[in-house]
């Protein structure tokens, strides 16, 4: 199969203080076309994730044993801020080079909940149907569906372009991939619209589960971008049909639990209102709402995943930046006090 590749550039990893770290992150995308501001978007968000990467990478190397979670977009948020240093165009390639200020403290547990949402996967497509648009469209197909392709390139240099069943097969049993996907499609392509039909042998370690046949339509400029959007919707209704019965979708392995936080003395409403959506975007909750208010006092019910003790111990960390004190009140309940310490 082609392998997309991305250049990765491994750095130095420092820490500002407890809370955040200065990470650095590269990556080249290939123009394809005269897309170019399609590829320079693409380098830029790729040099962002690699930075994230990079910054698991010394997670791990700090404790090991750790998992690396998936990269994807939805980590984007914890970036606090960052620099490009280099920006290139060379030989039908673009380059960025950045450097990211981390948010550490929101990350502490993200990656666990986010990890504990997929199972890996890997997977083969048909000689005919390989090329950079219809892979495209079948990872974005299995991220949709909470399977994670982050072993695809590591499995596929294992295959090295083998068409033999047994050997792909062997390939996946070495690999650390959970499920694999062996696909064979066929399309059509008529004045813009196109359809794919999908036939797809599903196998896990110990098992291998019922074939699954299911056929998309889709549109597109090109015959190319037409084909693969037509894959992907087809794709889709079949890894939808898989996770309905043969592989269900994992399911958290924490209890959402809730906790109110009251918060008090603040300067008007907007600032404790404020606070609450910079703890949904960190994650520290994943929800809130309103249960009551009096003057200068609102008692506010969270959801969240980690425990009460731990969510404090991160509310101290951001306490200074955002003007407040956060402790906890006798009955596990959190005080916020807006007070000022001048």
């Amino acid at each position: 199969m082609n392998k997309v590749l991305m250049t990765a550039t491994a750095v130095l990893l420092f820490s500002i203080n407890a809370y955040a770290m200065v990470v650095n992150g590269s990556s080249t995308v290939t123009v394809h076309g005269d897309n170019i501001k399609q590829a320079d978007s693409s380098a830029k968000t790729g040099a962002l994730l690699n930075a994230l990467y990079n910054y698991f990478s010394r997670q791990q190397e700090d404790q090991p044993g750790s998992d690396m979670p998936e990269i994807t977009s939805e980590y984007l948020k914890f970036i606090r801020s960052y620099k490009i240093v280099d920006r290139r165009y060379s030989h039908g390639t673009i380059t960025y080079s950045v450097i990211a200020d981390v948010d550490k403290l929101s990350l502490a547990d993200v990656a666990y909940m986010i990890k504990s949402r997929t199972d890996n996967a890997v997977y083969v497509i048909d000689e005919a149907h390989d090329n950079y648009e219809n892979n495209a469209a079948i990872t974005n197909a299995l991220k949709k569906n909470s399977f994670s392709t982050k072993y695809q390139l590591d499995f596929l240099a294992t295959v090295a372009d083998s068409a033999l069943p047994d050997l792909v097969y062997e390939a996946f049993q070495n690999s650390k991939a959970q499920y694999l996907f062996d696909i064979k499609a066929e399309t059509a392509a008529n004045g813009g619209k196109c359809t794919a039909t999908v036939s797809i042998r599903v196998a896990g370690k110990a098992k291998e589960y019922s074939p699954v046949k299911t056929s998309g339509d889709g549109s597109g400029q090109s015959e190319t971008s037409c084909v693969a959007s037509a894959l992907y919707n087809a794709m889709d209704l079949a890894l939808y049909s898989v996770r309905e019965g043969a592989i269900p979708a994992p399911s958290l392995d924490r209890e959402l639990t809730k906790i109110t936080l009251t918060a008090a003395n603040y300067a008007n409403f907007a600032t404790p209102k404020n606070l609450m959506e910079t703890l949904k975007r960190k994650t520290f909750i994943t929800n809130y709402s309103i249960k009551g208010f009096a003057e200068k006092s609102l008692d506010i019910e969270a959801e969240i995943y980690v425990s009460p003790d731990m969510l404090v111990k991160k509310l101290q960390g951001i306490q200074k930046e955002y003007g407040f004190t956060a402790s906890k009140l006798e009955g596990g309940n959190i005080l916020l006090d807006f007070t000022s310490q001048e």
